[in-house]
């Protein structure tokens, strides 16, 4: 997953939360030996998963946590602070979001990131939310250097409104692959 290019937004469907972790791991590592940036916005225990990975690949989360070139934020927490009338508002992702990013991107000269808020949303139902929240991340795309691939549950996706799942596919530029489908 090293080839990532200087922009991407990718998908990442996944069943087993340890598959979940691997990957957003994997698309994240490879920040650290090149001194990029690293956002990963997770639930407690994904980001827990995702550090650990990171330590036994020999990264110092600690130490780039203190750098500020490290910056995990919690899922759960954020969802919240980012909605406005039941919509992620753009004031606030751009205070919460796009800022760190543009900051990171100005001093380490690209971002990657993973986020799961929109896998929160769209399991609480709010499709049209989680559409949004991906809209405003490919915006922030369109102007900073930045690689963000998105974690959602398969069995979330694939309820009642499965046929939006085309809609979720389309605000992506990759797919790095469906854990129930490869396993």
């Amino acid at each position: 997953m090293t080839g990532v290019s200087t922009r991407q937004h990718a998908l990442h469907l996944y069943e087993e939360d340890t598959v979940l972790a691997t990957t957003a791991a994997s698309f994240l590592e490879p920040a650290f030996p090149n001194e990029q940036a690293v956002i990963a916005i997770a639930t407690r225990p994904h980001l827990a998963a995702i550090e650990q990975r990171f330590r036994t690949s020999g990264h110092d989360v600690d130490g780039a946590r203190r750098t500020g070139r490290y910056l995990a934020l919690d899922a759960e927490k954020l969802l919240p602070k980012l909605m406005h009338n039941g919509l992620p508002s753009k004031r606030a992702f751009d205070s919460i979001i796009a800022g760190p990013v543009s900051a990171l991107a100005g001093e380490y000269g690209h971002v990657r990131a993973f986020g799961e808020v929109v896998n929160l949303l769209w399991r609480e139902g709010k499709r049209t939310a989680a559409l949004k929240l991906e809209d405003l991340w490919n915006e922030l795309l369109g102007y900073q250097p930045l690689s963000v691939i998105c974690g959602y549950r398969l069995r979330t996706v694939g309820g009642r409104e499965g046929e939006r799942v085309d809609d979720i596919v389309a605000t992506h530029d990759a797919f790095l692959g469906n854990d129930a489908l490869s396993g």
